[in-house]
């Protein structure tokens, strides 16, 4: 007698699935954990003074920015109102004083004596610049205070605020220049070496 086997409904063994080269139970290797930990430090060496010099560069153009309307609106309160208006450092808001650093006070100074009494009518209060920031005034007859007359002119001043910071490059340094009539303007980099010039076209300092 013959048989017969019949393998139709026989089913073929699953084949096993290859193993994976990453699971969930595998991690870093010390080897792989040094070179990813070095590619980190370098991209993070080469990313930090960018980063520094972007933020120094639009803390000073803020600064500079903010000086700049200052001074148009003590020229311009001067011109609408027909005073005299002055500008001068102050480090406690009530009086003038040395440091451009530390603040300023614009006021209208009916004695003309560039000093602020207490009769007249203070303007605005000008807030300290940062620390890292040195602010120095630089006029004609060397007198540490700005004076707008009615007409917008000043009083034969011509000078220049300078606003430098900490870096020695001086790359960073910014400066407004306020001419006999009153008219104001920001330096320039005149000569192309990167560094911006005051009006005599040297490159600005606060020393």
């Amino acid at each position: 007698m013959t048989c017969f086997i019949n393998f139709s409904n026989t089913k073929p063994k699953p084949k096993p699935k290859p193993k994976s080269k990453f699971n969930a139970n595998h991690g870093f290797s010390l080897i792989e954990l040094t070179i990813a930990l070095s590619v980190t430090a370098i991209l993070t060496s080469i990313g930090l003074p960018s980063y520094d010099h972007l933020m120094q560069k639009q803390q000073m153009s803020a600064d500079i920015n903010r000086w700049y309307r200052v001074f148009n609106m003590a020229r311009h309160t001067a011109i609408i109102n027909a005073k005299i208006v002055t500008i001068c450092p102050s480090s406690d808001a009530l009086q003038c004083s040395s440091r451009w650093d530390d603040g300023a006070l614009i006021f209208v100074d009916d004695n003309k004596n560039h000093k602020f009494d207490n009769a007249e009518q203070l303007i605005q209060v000008i807030d300290k610049s940062p620390n890292d920031h040195k602010v120095t005034w630089r006029a004609f007859q060397n007198r540490n205070y700005l004076q707008f007359q009615a007409n917008g002119f000043t009083w034969a001043q011509n000078g220049t605020l300078r606003l430098c910071n900490k870096d020695p490059s001086l790359k960073y340094n910014r400066a407004i220049i306020v001419t006999r009539s009153g008219r104001l303007r920001l330096s320039e980099d005149s000569d192309g070496d990167g560094i911006e010039d005051d009006a005599s076209g040297n490159s600005i300092t606060c020393g």
